[in-house]
């Protein structure tokens, strides 16, 4: 999963403490209130997620806590039946992007990363889980594209995360190439 997350700690506030507390809450860690705030719970949960971990147990989420959070959401993610979304829900999931800070932000790490223009083909996704609050966008492209000029990825995959149907997150779940071996979420062609 994407891994550019800034380090954050107790009297952090904003979308990223927002985001862990979710993901805090979602993986068992953390009952208090999402806030964006992050407090003593939210750093007592932290230590008890990278305890059980085996990290560093010192309340701050840098870039091996980030990791490990999101490595564990992604096989999360890989557990459900996802379905191709229709041709109309396809396009109110386009016009979602287009009318959203955070799709826009979303779309243009895409470009960044050579998946966009016309040898790049995409389809979204959900599954009865999320509905359409949890959603994944699959661009492939021929030639391969990526940031990094050592490897090319023919495939990328994008969750996007709603409250109240704006999005508040996105993530890389997975990048694949040739070497990468399977994918680790199932999706329907």
């Amino acid at each position: 999963m994407n891994n550019n997350y800034p380090t954050i700690q107790q009297g952090s506030t904003g979308g990223y403490v927002f985001r862990l507390q979710q993901d805090l809450q979602q993986l068992n860690y953390y009952s208090g209130a999402i806030d964006g705030d992050f407090g003593p719970a939210t750093k007592q949960a932290v230590i008890n997620f990278q305890q059980a971990r085996g990290l560093s147990a010192d309340g701050i989420v840098g870039p091996n806590t980030w990791s490990e959070i999101n490595q564990i959401l992604c096989s999360y993610l890989a557990q459900y039946q996802w379905r191709r979304m229709t041709e109309s829900e396809e396009i109110e999931e386009i016009q979602s992007l287009i009318n959203s800070p955070v799709g826009i932000g979303a779309l243009n790490q895409l470009a960044l990363e050579s998946f966009s223009g016309y040898n790049c083909t995409r389809s979204f996704y959900f599954t009865e889980k999320f509905g359409r609050l949890g959603t994944l966008m699959r661009v492939k492209c021929d030639p391969p594209g990526g940031a990094s000029t050592a490897i090319g990825y023919h495939e990328i995959r994008l969750f996007f995360s709603r409250f109240e149907n704006n999005i508040e997150f996105y993530d890389i779940v997975e990048r694949l190439h040739e070497e990468s071996g399977p994918p680790l979420i199932q999706l329907p062609d």
